[in-house]
């Protein structure tokens, strides 16, 4: 692979197809920067309630339309709980988690005491991790 810095591209020495970064990500058919982008996520992120495309807007310095696209595209890939999709070999599991019986309040330890192995008190959390690529993704499950 060879980069042109002028072009901001890579170009595969293989099938001679150029590329940029954003291939395959949400901000691919993009002109707007990543400069535009991560605030963007990061207020998205952290606001405590939802973002309106109008104050993305003036507090990217874009218009709403374009506010509104990247806003769109953001909650997409917030929604299905990840950025990139898992491909190749994915390893799953899932496990149960529970604080230790003496951190407990008293009512939660009565209310465990003879459950033995018993899912009891306790959350099921799934995770998956890319084989080649070591990405790694965890999410509670429901009840």
């Amino acid at each position: 692979m060879s980069f042109y810095e002028n072009r901001r591209i890579w170009r595969c020495q293989g099938c001679k197809k150029q590329f940029s970064i954003k291939v395959g990500t949400i901000f691919q058919d993009s002109p707007i920067g990543f400069d535009k982008w991560l605030p963007a996520m990061w207020l998205i992120a952290n606001s405590k309630n939802s973002v309106s495309s109008h104050e993305l807007g003036r507090a990217l310095f874009v218009t709403q339309k374009t506010a509104w696209f990247m806003l769109h595209r953001i909650r997409e890939a917030m929604l299905t709980e990840s950025f990139t999709k898992m491909s190749g070999t994915v390893e799953v599991d899932e496990t149960y988690i529970s604080g230790e019986a003496e951190n407990m309040h008293e009512y939660k330890r009565v209310a465990m005491r003879g459950a033995g192995k018993r899912v009891v008190n306790k959350i099921t959390v799934q995770g998956a991790r890319e084989r080649a690529t070591g990405n790694v993704s965890a999410s509670v499950l429901p009840i």
